[in-house]
């Protein structure tokens, strides 16, 4: 008599993919979904985990995680294990002296052998004069994104249109996809050398040097430069409602334009930041309730596809000057309870939507898909399961990542959450704690982006 098929069934819940909620059962076998079915028979299954009452999805896919600005690979993937993310897709930077193989390589052999859950590599080309023609060596390495900054020229990792072109040429031939942060770098830089020659250096400045416009104009500019060449070009961290119908327009014409959007800019404001204080600092900055109606309503219509942390959790002091604050927040390990509860509970979006957002659509757009970001036979077992009627008190001292200052979430409460999820068919997060060994994630190589749904 022949033994149980599967080493796991996942039983009783409710499965939600991007486009349906089903009450079947999963079985799974050599780290993948082996079968979809109305019942599994509970002797079928070496173990079986009840999940009467629970939503099963596929585990979320941060796509803008920063592991060099405050938390590495290793603390940044257990801070996501607890929030219901089971890959992440890590920024890597060529900065000066390397090679983007040679970036690729140190990465993989350091910080990427910790990891707990699987992840995929960007390339931040910031040294775009030296580096550009090595695209091509990247791709083999399989990375296929490749982001670039239309800002931040003091630092010197502005990239000028000219050299925008061939990066797009290069991409485009090759299958990638171009990546851009979108302000007008050279007009923030006059404002913020104006404001602080006049003095004008606390917290209610650095929004006004970085006003709309300039990052309505950069996105402009990335769709024409990238429609022109034919590149698949995804924008991230969208902070205007205008830059998001911009994005929402060029999809209907039927060009390859992802837009994706984080969460401190659905829930946060610049009235916000200007009474929490500059450690809360981001770039773009938190914009009006206006924007924010915007975003959602694109989230929710197709317009916008991605939802991405941008986790990046500086060790920040409180400054007086707010131009010398480093950017970014701890965001990863919060997104997908924050997404469901001021999403989906209150109306905005639907549960099939949220895995659309943050699981198939971030699958898709960096060549994972289906691997990663479904629950189809065949996909790895990356399962997350998330109580609806859990809550999760949102606290500093209840987070996982080196962040040392309250969250901007801080007593926050959220109405649902993960509490349970697998990685390829292995336990990752049981009750509240990640059991995973440290260095079990592998780096899983990206193909050419799909379209998103």
């Amino acid at each position: 008599m022949s033994g149980p098929r599967f080493e796991t069934a996942i039983v009783g819940g409710l499965v939600v993919d991007a486009c349906h909620i089903e009450r079947i059962d999963i079985g799974i076998a050599n780290g993948q979904i082996a079968e979809r079915r109305a019942r599994i028979d509970r002797s079928d299954a070496t173990r079986v985990i009840d999940a009467t009452g629970r939503y099963v999805l596929p585990g979320a896919i941060d796509a803008h995680f920063h592991p060099q600005y405050g938390d590495n690979l290793e603390k940044g993937s257990v801070a996501a294990a607890h929030g219901g993310i089971t890959t992440l897709v890590a920024f890597a930077y060529g900065y000066k002296g390397l090679e983007l193989g040679q970036t690729i390589d140190e990465f993989l052999a350091g910080d990427g052998s910790k990891s707990v859950v699987d992840f995929g590599l960007h390339l931040g080309v910031v040294n775009p004069s030296e580096t550009l023609e090595q695209i091509p060596d990247a791709m083999k390495r399989g990375v296929r994104s490749f982001k670039f900054f239309f800002a931040y020229r003091r630092r010197g990792m502005m990239i000028e249109d000219d050299q925008f072109m061939r990066a797009l040429e290069l991409v485009a031939e090759t299958e990638g996809l171009t990546m851009v942060h979108a302000e007008n770098g050279l007009a923030i830089d006059h404002l913020a050398s104006k404001f602080a020659a006049e003095g004008k250096t606390s917290i209610e400045w650095f929004e006004r040097s970085r006003p709309k416009p300039f990052e309505v104009e950069a996105v402009f500019r990335a769709i024409q430069l990238a429609g022109f060449v034919g590149c698949p070009l995804y924008l991230v961290h969208q902070s205007t409602g205008q830059g998001a119908q911009l994005i929402a327009e060029a999809r209907r014409r039927g060009q390859f334009v992802i837009g994706e959007t984080c969460p401190q800019y659905l829930f946060w404001t610049n009235d916000d930041l200007i009474k929490y204080g500059p450690v809360a600092i981001l770039a773009p900055p938190y914009r009006t309730s206006a924007d924010q109606e915007m975003l959602w309503n694109e989230l929710a219509a197709g317009g916008m596809s991605v939802v991405g942390s941008d986790h990046a959790p500086h060790d920040k002091r409180e400054l007086d000057d707010v131009f010398a604050v480093p950017v970014g927040t701890a965001q990863v390990e919060t997104m997908l309870p924050l997404i469901y509860d001021r999403g989906v509970n209150s109306g905005r979006i639907s549960l099939p939507r949220m895995v659309a957002l943050l699981c198939e659509n971030p699958a898709r757009a960096f060549g994972l898909f289906p691997r990663k970001g479904s629950l189809e036979v065949g996909a790895d077992a990356d399962v997350v399961v998330l109580d609806p009627a859990a809550t999760m008190e949102i606290r500093a001292e209840n987070l996982h990542s080196s962040m040392r200052y309250p969250s901007i979430y801080e007593g926050w409460t959220t109405l649902g959450r993960p509490v349970y999820s697998m990685s390829r068919g292995r336990d990752l997060l049981v009750d509240g704690e990640v059991v995973a060994e440290h260095g079990r994630g592998i780096f899983v190589e990206s193909g050419p982006p799909l379209e998103p749904v």
